[in-house]
């Protein structure tokens, strides 16, 4: 009798420690899949907002030039802006305005894109280098007759920056501008007689003349004897302590005289010698590379923009 209910005793302790057990365990799996599930909502609300917050557009200062019977109310409405915005942000105190007035207002963003090579490419969403059309600024002029002046933002922010420190070493009693040429089509593509140019990485700038330096954007044909080689050493040079500069075109006889000078320039400082040096012919980088065409400009080409991967250097 006493047997029987000790094994009784223990078959019940036993089943009753199995189905604890069992409850503690379903009762971690219900915690578990409930983290699980918070966590699971929590990520994918956070990728939601990021995912909101990307599609939200941004905004850029951008103009707009006025044609002929452009009316005011109808600019706001293409532009997608309000119209008393519109006034506010170019000063205006009534809806008339005048025809080739440029007028400043905040559109969306867009992403500008080479795509190509430079000798057979196109260009997405460039941008002028003279956006207000008046064919000067900061230590550049452009010629009237230029229409191709369309570039890679990066193009234009690396031709604006050594203009400005041109500018900034010969003020403009000191030095004319340097002459702007012709960069890319707005949408890039053929641009005869060019073989290049065309994927808004290309900049053609006038040769600094020592006896008739142009003031109007005009470009003159240069040989070693009127070149001035310390303003024009002061241009070069900027373009090559920039490492997105890929080549620099001129003309034989050019690049030789400069070489010369460089050599002189440097004598007593030969690390600077021989670093300036490895971007001629010869050198180690070769970016400068003589031809038989630029007699009258030197021919800029910049690497391919970062994330541009359409775009062959």
């Amino acid at each position: 009798m006493w047997k029987g209910r000790l094994k009784q005793d223990c078959i019940d302790a036993s089943g009753g420690s199995v189905l604890g057990a069992l409850r503690v365990s379903r009762a971690r799996g219900i915690l578990m899949a409930g983290v699980v599930m918070a966590l699971t909502l929590t990520m994918s609300l956070h990728v939601d907002a990021r995912a909101r917050k990307s599609k939200r557009p941004r905004f850029c200062p951008r103009r707009y030039k006025v044609v002929s019977g452009d009316r005011l109310k109808d600019i706001a409405r293409e532009l997608n802006v309000k119209l008393e915005d519109l006034k506010k942000w170019n000063g205006l105190k009534s809806n008339r305005v005048p025809r080739n007035k440029r007028l400043r207002y905040r559109g969306p963003c867009v992403q500008s894109e080479s795509i190509g090579k430079a000798s057979h490419g196109r260009l997405k969403n460039g941008v002028s280098i003279d956006p207000d059309g008046d064919n000067k600024g900061n230590g550049w002029v452009i010629a009237a007759r230029r229409t191709a002046l369309w570039a890679t933002p990066e193009t234009k922010k690396y031709v604006y920056k050594c203009a400005a420190k041109y500018r900034a070493y010969f003020p403009k009693r000191k030095a004319a501008p340097i002459a702007i040429g012709d960069l890319s089509r707005r949408h890039g593509g053929r641009f005869p007689p060019h073989l290049s140019h065309q994927s808004g990485r290309d900049v053609d700038i006038g040769f600094i003349n020592k006896k008739r330096p142009s003031k109007t954007g005009r470009f003159r044909r240069t040989t070693p004897r009127t070149l001035d080689h310390y303003k024009q050493w002061v241009l070069t040079k900027c373009f090559l302590d920039n490492p997105q500069t890929q080549y620099i075109f001129m003309e034989h006889s050019l690049v030789r005289s400069l070489k010369r000078y460089v050599k002189s320039l440097y004598r007593k400082r030969r690390p600077k010698m021989r670093k300036y040096l490895s971007y001629f012919p010869g050198g180690s980088k070769h970016v400068i590379r003589g031809d038989k065409e630029h007699r009258s400009h030197m021919h800029v080409r910049f690497k391919c923009p970062k994330g541009d991967r359409k775009c062959v250097n």
